[in-house]
């Protein structure tokens, strides 16, 4: 993939030309590092320098999925578009910046007539019931929704169908999996199961558990438990314990199961606390595996710290700058609103909640700036900014920081 080259040598000798429209009316509302990305493309588009991804991730010092994040959100604004060099096969393609001026004043736009033309299509979903997929999304992730995730959200509702249920069910399946909650993987999940023609929780559970060959010992152990949830990948490892190496029958995991009645809080450590003391009087032998702190728990408490760190750095700065509790409540509400027009269809009534969005991150960016902060302040604080301290990238793989997490697993 590249993009379409001006030819112009000694790069370093002139101006980049950059339209005021794109910074009144695009820039303020971007994500900083979105703008990095649109405007050192822009830079070496006009003299002929490669603009791969991973040129520009390497010289801008970004992961490849911030990089391709980036370009997601321009193509959304339409901003840049894919010039696919093999129609048939979509495997190879130029980017093209658009000429912002034609799209705002009717010369021109960066997108296809068809595209133009198609809209989202319109489904059942009021703005309270949208509001409540949001907190659900907040509540199994653990954090606030990133800037353009309500947005993405309604797209997989309006354009592809997904049942909110589903969608809540996804980011609970990556999470739980140690995988990324980031919308980018998860829609990616979520855009598989439809194609496999999953249309509801109860189908995408019945087909997992034909590839998870102990997914229903898990729900019979979670059933007599009192969860009413799906475990996590510890918990999965721990179970596994019980069956493959200790050789325990699914009776004999419940009866230890029962053993936590008189419990408050009854956990599956406790549980297999009983397991591994009947394991080691019966047959003896060396303490199985399942004890051990596991990265995912190391993971978790990061998270958890880096969230307290978050809160203590916001409540800073609303106490300093009580305006910005306000216009945070504000950019959540439009951020919602804004997908709730998309899903419906409404294009003149986004646009205009679009420009309100823009309005209110400028005046964000501005108080913070007259205060002393950084533009960041009010971020998500992640120790490791490639996974979002998840340990796993967009693609799936491990993040470079597990192999660290990992040594302190096996104490070396």
């Amino acid at each position: 993939m590249s993009f379409i080259p001006k030819n112009v040598a000694n790069y370093m000798l002139y101006d980049t030309c950059v339209d005021n429209l794109f910074i009144t009316e695009y820039m303020p509302s971007a994500p900083g590092d979105y703008v990095k990305t649109y405007l050192y493309a822009l830079m070496r588009t006009e003299y002929s320098l490669p603009t791969d991804d991973e040129s520009l991730a390497k010289g801008l010092g970004l992961s490849l999925a911030e990089v391709e994040e980036a370009w997601d959100y321009w193509e959304d604004q339409g901003l840049v578009k894919k010039r696919w060099l093999d129609p048939d096969a979509h495997t190879r393609f130029e980017r093209e910046f658009a000429d912002i001026r034609g799209m705002v004043f009717g010369r021109g736009s960066g997108r296809s007539e068809s595209e133009k033309s198609s809209t989202p299509r319109a489904v059942s979903l009021e703005r309270e019931q949208l509001a409540k997929l949001y907190r659900d999304i907040e509540a199994v992730t653990g954090r606030m929704l990133e800037s353009r995730e309500p947005e993405t959200v309604a797209s997989w509702i309006g354009d592809y169908g997904i049942d909110p249920q589903v969608i809540v069910f996804g980011y609970k399946f990556c999470r739980e999996r140690g995988r990324s909650d980031r919308s980018r993987y998860v829609g990616t999940i979520l855009k598989d199961w439809r194609a496999k023609g999953l249309m509801t929780v109860a189908q995408v559970e019945e087909f997992l558990s034909g590839i998870d060959k102990h997914y229903s010992l898990y729900k019979q152990v979670f059933k007599e438990l009192g969860f009413n949830r799906n475990p996590s990948e510890p918990e999965k490892r721990i179970m596994d314990s019980w069956f493959d190496e200790m050789g325990f029958s699914m009776e004999q995991v419940l009866k230890a199961c029962g053993k936590t009645t008189g419990i408050g809080n009854p956990n599956l450590n406790y549980v297999n606390a009983i397991l591994v003391s009947e394991y080691h009087s019966e047959r003896g032998g060396a303490k199985p595996a399942g004890a051990a702190k596991s990265a995912d728990q190391i993971y978790e408490a990061i998270r958890e710290e880096n969230a307290r760190k978050t809160e203590q750095k916001r409540e800073e700065v609303f106490t300093k700058v009580p305006r910005m509790r306000t216009i945070m409540e504000e950019i959540r509400a439009s951020g919602q609103n804004l997908s709730r027009l998309i899903v419906a269809g409404g294009k003149d009534a986004a646009e205009s909640e679009r420009r309100r969005l823009r309005d209110l991150n400028a005046e964000k960016a501005a108080l913070l700036a007259e205060n002393g902060f950084d533009g960041d302040a009010l971020d998500m604080i992640y120790t490791c900014s490639d996974c979002k301290d998840t340990g796993v990238l967009d693609d799936g793989t491990r993040c470079h920081c597990y192999a660290e997490k990992a040594r302190l697993m096996s104490g070396r």
